[in-house]
């Protein structure tokens, strides 16, 4: 989603591991962080209180002197935990999230007096379902006007708007952001629609936490052979004041590593130690060297797999407190040969970042005016604001409607809100004459029918305005006879098309790879597969490798696995199935390949879900029905939909979804609008999940999205198909091939991309 127009207050928020940053956008354009007991930081720490109530920030860290074990300093870090426990209670994760936006909020609210719409931002990495555990956070805080922007869309406008660094057309801006808790490293590109996240990676093991920790055991090794029983409470505290002098290490240490990036020693003070020890930027750059060294080489992946020379590139940000670590800049630079863009406060970037709006940025990627954290107000179309109570296009509410605020209900009429001046009592306007006030009626009537012939028009309009993107024809994939039942993946700027089933009289598998070339919109010939095949699975791994599982083949259904690893020219051999499957559907998830369902050697359909593991395939479970041709997605945070299908050859459709949380089947039932065999299911940011075609007998569908209201946001196709190749990748969904059962038409050659806006 993008930010909300400008012209009224708006709040953007980053809540990180370690800190959380609000930045506010006034209604003249100007912008200014919010100050947590006068810092702009707020540690992201929340401590359970006796009475179960949620202390945040700085008063959190102090109360976990008290009792550390009600103190979590990085809730962000438990997203994908259900609750955490704080004491001998458990406390659910989006209520300690929310506890932080809450704090946020009464901090706002001390300069707006309401709470503005709220721009919440999130790793371009995410999935749906963490994702919409931040926007129930912030609800959840008294939020109501909520949107959802990737961080490094955010850090991207702020580079354009705050450093007065163009991006041009086409161009790109690498976004290294190096938080508390882990790496997110994306490309931004500066494509029609806006700012699109082209590729994104990082990793979650490696944070400025770990620099801590990696410090600490420095600081261990010189403690453990001098004062051996002070680093044993220390490291296995017993007391509640041991466990308070490990608390105060560690800040110490966390304190000497940021004084590091602005000098060559460091003292760090030990509890029950008279003497500081001593920690020198050597130290620090050879115990945190290999993480470093990890990060730029995910950062040059990212940045290959996007097809990018480091020479062609706009420039690399960096953002998050880690960043500051002289060695990061000086890696990426003898890495990739790009000078980065270092900060003095790398944290505040991607929360004033959401708050700049694309109409302050020009088509070119550059600033109209120059402009930064006081940047000139912006002119607005929009009726002018009647006072703080008002926004543009936007409900506001008090502060006193969040939960647990404690700012008391404000009077009907807000103290601060603009009073009009002293005017004169009037004499009221004389009354016209009858027939005078039937003229006045009929004009009345004939002005209310123009309006509402002109709202309706104008409502259409808007409606067609909504549309993420438009169907475009590529060019047609090569060949003689047109095909369905063909696998599609993208790499980089290249889509695969892979196999297929030949249309007409003498039906036949294709052996056929064709690499269509994004960027200059041609095909070439690809590796062939070792056997034609149809109908078959295909997936792209966490390394870029393209994985082709069962399928049909001239001799009916196939276990064969075949492997096109990232640059090589062949396939390779990969674990077979544990039974020879076709029609069952398969995908890439957090933990590795999932295969699900299909037809087996006696066209029955199956029910089997198995996973792929260092040792093999195994079955982790069965879905509700057995069924084939059905379609698969995952938000790569641990949920996974296997959809639709038909329980065998010539047997009915179905509507049947079934939900994997962590690889174990949920008690949920949803649906689908209809029952749909051959569809094809995709993740859209900003959307969620949605279906693609399919067919039940001669009906053939289009769109449906889990989030019914955004179904009609997504343009019909031309022609609704089933059997369709279907990838997505960097804001854009391709379609290969196809059949309709309307329409008599059992193959095509047709090529069709949308671009979404992200």
């Amino acid at each position: 989603m993008v930010s909300p127009t400008p012209g009224g207050y708006v709040v953007g928020i980053d809540l990180g591991t370690s800190n959380t940053v609000a930045v506010i956008r006034s209604p003249d354009g100007r912008r200014r962080p919010v100050l947590f007991d006068g810092a702009p930081l707020m540690p992201s720490a929340v401590f359970r209180t006796d009475d179960g109530h949620l202390a945040v920030g700085r008063d959190a860290q102090r109360l976990a002197q008290l009792d550390p074990g009600r103190y979590e300093p990085n809730p962000k870090r438990r997203i994908d935990e259900p609750s955490v426990l704080l004491g001998n209670d458990g406390v659910p994760t989006v209520q300690l999230l929310a506890a932080v936006l809450r704090q946020v909020a009464v901090g706002v609210a001390e300069v707006t007096r309401f709470a503005p719409p709220v721009v919440l931002t999130y790793p371009a990495s995410w999935g749906q379902t963490r994702r919409k555990a931040l926007h129930d956070a912030a609800l959840a805080a008294g939020f109501t006007d909520v949107s959802m922007l990737p961080e490094p869309v955010a850090a991207a406008r702020y580079f354009i708007s705050a450093l007065n660094h163009p991006l041009p057309p086409g161009e790109a801006v690498v976004v290294y952001d190096f938080g508390g808790g882990t790496i997110d490293i994306a490309v931004v590109r500066n494509d029609p629609q806006g700012f699109t996240v082209i590729g994104s990676g990082g990793l979650e093991d490696i944070g400025g936490l770990d620099f801590d920790a990696a410090l600490v055991e420095r600081l261990g090794e010189v403690l453990q052979a001098s004062q051996p029983e002070v680093w044993r409470r220390l490291q296995h505290p017993q007391t509640a004041q041991e466990r308070r002098d490990r608390r105060l290490f560690w800040e110490d240490v966390r304190g000497a590593k940021e004084m590091l990036s602005r000098t060559t020693v460091a003292p760090v003070s030990v509890p029950g130690v008279e003497s500081a020890l001593h920690l020198t930027r050597d130290e620090l750059e050879q115990k945190i060297g290999p993480m470093i060294a990890r990060t730029v080489a995910e950062t040059a992946r990212v940045v290959r797999d996007c097809g990018l020379e480091p020479n062609k590139m706009a420039g690399i940000l960096l953002v998050g407190g880690s960043s500051r670590v002289p060695l990061v800049a000086r890696m990426l630079h003898r890495e990739l040969g790009v000078v980065p863009t270092v900060l003095e406060q790398p944290e505040l970037p991607v929360a004033e970042g959401a708050v700049v709006h694309p109409s302050e940025l020009t088509a070119a990627g550059r600033v109209p005016v120059a402009s930064g954290t006081a940047s000139v107000p912006i002119p607005v179309s929009a009726a002018p604001s009647s006072g703080p109570g008002t926004l543009y296009g936007s409900a506001m509410f008090p502060v006193s409607a969040i939960p647990g605020s404690p700012v008391s209900a404000p009077p009907a009429m807000p103290s601060a809100a603009p009073v009009s001046p002293a005017v004169e009592p009037q004499t009221p306007a004389p009354v016209p004459p009858p027939k005078k006030r039937r003229n006045a009626i009929i004009a009345g009537a004939v002005a209310l029918v123009v309006l509402v012939a002109g709202g309706f028009f104008a409502y259409r309009a808007f409606l067609a305005s909504q549309l993420l993107g438009d169907w475009k024809k590529l060019a047609e994939v090569p060949g003689s006879v047109a095909f369905e039942g063909a696998g599609a993946a993208v790499i980089g700027r290249q889509l695969y098309v892979i196999g297929g089933l030949t249309a007409g009289n003498n039906r036949r598998q294709l052996d056929s790879v064709w690499i269509y070339y994004i960027d200059r919109g041609t095909f070439s010939e690809g590796p062939k597969l070792p056997h034609p095949l149809s109908h078959m699975s295909v997936v792209v791994d966490g390394v870029g490798s393209i994985w082709v599982l069962g399928g049909l083949a001239a001799e009916g259904a196939t276990d064969e696995v075949w492997q096109l690893k990232s640059g090589a020219k062949d396939w390779e051999e990969g674990p077979k199935l544990p039974a020879k499957r076709t029609s069952g559907t398969a995908l890439y998830d957090a933990n590795g390949i999932l295969y699900a369902g299909g037809t087996d050697t006696d066209h029955h359909a199956t029910d089997t879900i198995w996973a792929l593991g260092s040792s093999g395939w195994s079955t982790i479970g069965k879905m509700s029905v057995a069924r084939d041709k059905l379609t698969a997605a995952t938000d790569r945070a641990g949920r996974v939909w296997l959809i639709g299908g038909r329980r065998g050859e010539g047997q009915a459709a179905l509507d049947t979804i079934d939900v994997l949380q962590n690889r174990v089947l949920a008690d949920e039932h949803p649906k689908l609008d209809h029952p749909r065999e051959g569809a094809a299911a995709v993740m859209i940011d900003g959307i969620g999940l949605c279906v693609l075609g399919g067919n039940n007998g001669q009906e053939v569908y289009d769109w449906w999205c889990e989030d019914g209201a955004k179904t009609s946001t997504l343009p019909k196709q031309d022609l609704p198909r089933a059997g369709q190749a279907v990838a997505a990748s960097d804001g854009v969904v391709y379609t290969v091939g196809g059949y309709s059962t309307a329409r008599k038409l059992d193959g095509t050659f047709d090529v069709q991309a949308f671009t979404y806006a992200k």
